[in-house]
């Protein structure tokens, strides 16, 4: 009952409920977009390829720029520097934007509908920066304390999985044009009930930005008239954020959260694939099944719920504990899996629901703990009268960002193309059903016959499935083992650090 009792507080469910909001609208936004723009609005492919581009370009740049704005007040406009106004003020309007896609300008013109979606993404992702940047703030800035912040991100990561079933539904609506007014008149409830949230929780917010207190003394002491460096200049700026960049503990988070990034997304553009490759089509699961349904379910809500199973131990053992002993345990499951074989497919299910629990547990909660204390650090070190917490986790976004293209790339060229994907997809996904309704699976007879109807050979797709099988166990145990080297060089600067200064925020 204690346990529950220290859990319980109206600041972190304010800051969850903004978690919340922006969940639901960024779910149905990555969810959707793409199938909208080509389904409902014949978008061109080549067009779309333009689009992301100019798109990535721009994702580079408006992250640390929103996290100058937020900390520096480079734009001029004060209210920005306050996190809370930028919930009260920006989250409405963040809102807002999630519809500029739901509404198509025209879908006969391709320049234009792909205008359209160049302009909807340029406006919405920098307003989800934004918000999310002094989101980020909030968390850290809500307390210097360790449990207090854990206990925001716990209830981040509770909303998180409310958010995920709330829009569920979507995705059981009838997918035709004649009905796509409805799925319009969900994006508008959703858009008005996550502005409402957004406002009603910087409304309530009584977060106060904490002062270097260090700071203050030291001048005090000397005589000084405080008199801050003007903050207007992007030179100031650029300043800052090499000082940020090149601090040990900073390098150790984003290395860490990079190799996170990485095994996160291979999970996610991947699962389907693999789960078919490996499950499906060797007669596990029946293709469109409800227990497939349920199958993706759980794999990819079952990282949310072991968070919150270990929101004590992160408590007590300290964030890099926790990271470094699911890491341990990701290795154990590796060999395991290696050991049985893509042959035992039980063992091969729950290789695949462990292995996205891990990678999808606090794959960003347990980040923004950990670059809490680079916030501490940096403003203690560099003798800061405020934290710079959006700028560090602007410039983390910054470095980080690449992991999300590259993972899908390395999958790719270093496992799958190796055993013949994409190329071999259909055709040994057909032969595995004929020989399975024929109940002759691997039958010599029926694999010459097969091979004169154009199908691949046993060879082929059993090399297919053994490149797939690699992938599978492989990559995240490269992963794991890159962010437990970074984590273990960030534990070693954390004591470092503690026992020169015999001080740390979250102590």
């Amino acid at each position: 009952m204690g346990s529950f009792r220290s859990l319980l507080s109206y600041t972190a469910l304010l800051i969850g409920l903004i978690s919340f909001a922006a969940d639901s609208i960024n779910y149905v936004f990555t969810s959707k977009y793409i199938q909208v723009f080509f389904d409902e609005y014949h978008l061109p492919p080549s067009y779309l390829k333009v689009v992301q581009i100019l798109f990535l370009v721009w994702n580079a740049v408006n992250d640390p720029m929103m996290g100058y704005m937020q900390d520096l007040g480079c734009c001029g406009m004060k209210w920005i520097m306050d996190r809370r106004k930028v919930v009260l003020y920006a989250g409405p309007v963040f809102a807002a934007s999630f519809l500029l896609f739901w509404f198509p300008w025209s879908t006969s013109v391709g320049w234009l509908t792909a205008l359209h979606l160049l302009v909807s993404l340029f406006i919405y992702d920098t307003l989800l920066t934004l918000v999310l940047s002094a989101y980020c703030g909030l968390c850290v800035e809500n307390s210097r304390n360790h449990q207090d912040r854990v206990r925001v991100i716990v209830y981040g990561e509770i909303f998180t999985i409310v958010a995920g079933l709330l829009i569920y539904p979507l995705e059981t609506m009838p997918h035709t044009n004649e009905h796509y007014w409805l799925f319009q008149t969900c994006c508008v409830v959703v858009a008005c009930v996550s502005a409402a949230l957004m406002a009603y929780s910087g409304y309530n917010l009584k977060v106060e930005r904490p002062v270097n207190e260090d700071h203050q003394l030291e001048k005090f002491q000397e005589g000084e008239v405080v008199v801050e460096k003007k903050a207007d200049t992007w030179k100031n700026a650029l300043q800052v954020s090499w000082q940020v960049a090149k601090e040990p503990r900073f390098i150790c988070l984003v290395g860490a959260q990079f190799f996170r990034i990485l095994r996160f997304m291979a999970n996610e553009n991947f699962l389907i694939v693999f789960t078919e490759s490996l499950l499906v089509n060797n007669g596990f699961f029946e293709k469109n099944s409800g227990t497939l349904g349920l199958f993706y379910i759980l794999a990819r809500s079952c990282g949310s719920i072991l968070f919150l199973i270990l929101w004590m131990p992160t408590n007590r053992f300290g964030t890099q504990a926790v990271i470094q002993s699911l890491n341990i345990l990701s290795i154990f499951n590796v060999l395991f899996v290696l050991w049985v074989g893509m042959d035992n497919i039980t063992a091969v299910a729950v290789f695949i629901i462990l292995e996205n629990a891990i990678s999808r547990c606090g794959w960003q909660g347990f980040y923004i703990v950990v670059a809490g204390e680079v916030v501490d650090t940096d403003m203690k070190t560099n003798n800061r009268k405020t934290p710079f917490s959006t700028i560090i986790f602007t410039l983390k976004a910054l470095f980080n960002k690449p992991a999300d293209q590259l993972a899908p790339v390395l999958i790719l060229s270093l496992f799958l193309e190796q055993g013949g994907y994409p190329q071999l997809t259909v055709p040994c996904q057909h032969f595995y059903e004929d020989n399975f309704s024929n109940s002759t699976l691997f039958n010599s007879t029926s694999i010459e016959t097969s091979t004169f109807s154009g199908y691949p050979t046993t060879q082929q797709c059993t090399n297919y499935n053994q490149w797939m099988f690699l992938a599978l166990a492989i990559f995240p145990a490269i992963c794991a083992i890159g962010e437990s080297i970074f984590v273990a060089f960030d534990q070693y600067w954390r004591r470092h650090i503690k026992g020169k200064t015999g001080h740390l925020g979250d102590d």
